[in-house]
This record gives structure tokens, C-alpha cells and sequence, in this order.
């Protein structure tokens, strides 16, 4: 994860495109690679904890 709100990230996104840092919008998809993964970890542990949980995101998507 980055640890930036979208909101703070508008400032400065532009200068990271410019420079390479990020090639698109780090807030237009998830990262399958490690929010995703952490995401995928949080259920499978809640679950077996208790089975009945329910899940779900928010946001805009």
C-alpha cells in the first residue's frame, strides 16, 4: 500500500507521472499484488474464525 488518500495525492501525482514514478493512476485499480493479497488474507483468517462473515469494500469503484 502507499499510505496517501487521493486527496493528498492529487498535489503531487502529476510531477510522479512526469518523472516516471507511477506510469498511471495508482487509485484506478487495485493491486491484485498486495492489496489484494492482503485483502485475500483478511478474509480467509476472518473466516475461519468465524464462517458466517460477511465482506465487503467501499469506495468509489
Amino acid at each position: 500500500t502507499f499510505g496517501f488518500s487521493r486527496d493528498d495525492a492529487a498535489k503531487f501525482l502529476g510531477a510522479y507521472y512526469d518523472k516516471k514514478i507511477y506510469d498511471n493512476d495508482p487509485f484506478a485499480r487495485l493491486d491484485q499484488n498486495g492489496v489484494g493479497k492482503l485483502v485475500k488474507m483478511a478474509a480467509e483468517l476472518g473466516r475461519q474464525a468465524r464462517p458466517d462473515l460477511k465482506l465487503g469494500i467501499c469506495g468509489e469503484h
